[in-house]
């Protein structure tokens, strides 16, 4: 299946990245009033090359039109299969079917063999196929807690699906982010569970050191790419623990977190988590401070003041790490284009942690580092090769670290 030509959606693919270049997704939608999410899941997708086919139960369509499927997508929705096995053809041109949102209907439907609606048989044949499967359930919480739903949820899991957990709110386990549904499809798509039975600890955000008691020392860094790479890992199968400062975006329900506000207070959680767990990736990418008040005021200092600032090193984050992992990933940014120097920055840092691979990055220019969705990145490794990536996504280079840290631990 192929997007007309003059269909409006071609002039947002691939339109963020391309990330998903070349892949389809099928997207399956049902009988929730959460249905109207999907469209801006499909949307996300799209602009990161994915062809996207929606298919419809037809409770459904009560609740979002197929003309505005049609025009989110490109493709008009199937609703209704005939005896002539579309959904052979379709499934077999496509590499995942995201099911969003999922009744506990469906669900039960797809993990038990009952395809008696058009999304069912459709996952039902992609499982066959060995098809990716993603599902977002989405229902009033009470069926989310009976044993019927937890049953259901296990056997689909079992048999090869990726479900997103719902965000439990107000009574109702609701369908998440339709962004963030649609980040994990993408890289579950991708990669699949290449990262199952992994435990990954991630670091993400600034950290903060006081002045006085409302004034602070801290970066513009937004926490955008640890969350990336934490995100990344949750969809391909791993456990993972964030830790993680004051960050612009909320984490994900679904990930194990741990806020901090200092450098100190980051150092020391990221040191009782690797003397508790073994892990087998750590990727360091927050941008704790280097520098902290050698004495905090107490109060509020009164405004119009003229006061000296002496100011004394904190802690090296990466120091407090108990148990050397399996693959140590670490980041260097510098207020430098040059590559030569930001190689020498990697290098640097490669040696004094005895990091296999260290990413180096400018800050504090256009497009790339703090702030932005783009990086400028090195790819300095320990055994003295490096890569200079360019411009580079941060959802695309999450996916290249990872991809790294698996060559690393020999399970690529």
């Amino acid at each position: 299946m192929e997007i007309s030509p003059y269909h409006p959606v071609r002039s947002i693919l691939g339109s963020t990245n391309r990330y998903l270049e070349g892949m389809s997704i099928i997207l399956g939608l049902t009988g929730s009033v959460a249905a109207y999410k999907a469209v801006d899941t499909a949307r996300w997708l799209i602009r990161r090359g994915a062809k996207v086919i929606p298919v419809m139960t037809t409770e459904a369509t009560k609740y979002v039109g197929p003309i505005l499927l049609h025009w989110a997508t490109g493709f008009k929705p199937i609703v209704e299969l005939t005896g002539e096995t579309e959904h052979v053809g379709l499934v077999r041109a496509s590499d995942s079917i995201l099911v969003a949102p999922a009744t506990l209907s469906t669900m039960s439907k797809i993990a038990y063999g009952i395809a008696d609606n058009p999304v069912a048989l459709v996952a039902i044949s992609a499982l066959g196929y060995g098809k990716k499967v993603i599902i977002a359930p989405a229902m009033h919480e009470s069926l989310y807690e009976v044993n019927q739903y937890k049953k259901v949820a296990g056997t689909l899991e079992e048999i090869g699906a990726k479900i997103i957990p719902p965000l439990i709110e107000e009574g109702v386990a609701k369908y998440p982010d339709p962004e963030l549904v649609a980040r994990v499809a993408a890289a579950h798509t991708s990669r699949g569970i290449d990262m199952k039975g992994l435990r990954a600890l991630v670091t993400a955000g600034p950290t903060r050191e006081w002045i006085d008691n409302v004034r602070f020392i801290s970066n513009p860094s937004s926490g955008k790419m640890g969350l990336e790479v934490a995100v990344e890992a949750w969809s391909r199968g791993a456990i993972v623990d964030l830790v993680y400062g004051h960050i612009a975006i909320e984490p994900p329900h679904f990930i194990n977190k741990y806020k901090v506000d200092t450098t100190i207070d980051m150092a020391e959680t990221i040191a009782k988590l690797t003397e508790k767990n073994e892990y087998d990736v750590i990727v360091a990418a927050a941008a704790p401070v280097d520098f902290t008040p050698s004495e905090k005021y107490e109060g509020k200092i009164k405004s119009g003041l003229e006061i000296t600032l002496n100011l004394k090193p904190t802690v090296k984050v990466l120091e407090s790490i108990r148990g050397k992992p399996r693959a140590l990933i670490a980041f260097a940014a510098e207020h430098t284009l040059d590559e030569e120097k930001l190689y020498k920055a990697a290098v640097e840092k490669l040696v004094r942690y005895k990091a296999n691979i260290v990413i180096a990055n400018p800050v504090g220019f256009p497009g790339t580092g703090f702030e932005y969705e783009t990086n400028r990145a090195i790819i300095a490794y320990s055994s003295g090769e490096y890569r200079n990536l360019g411009l580079i996504h941060k959802e695309i280079l999450s996916r290249l670290i990872l991809d790294e840290a698996l060559k690393i631990i020999g399970k690529s």
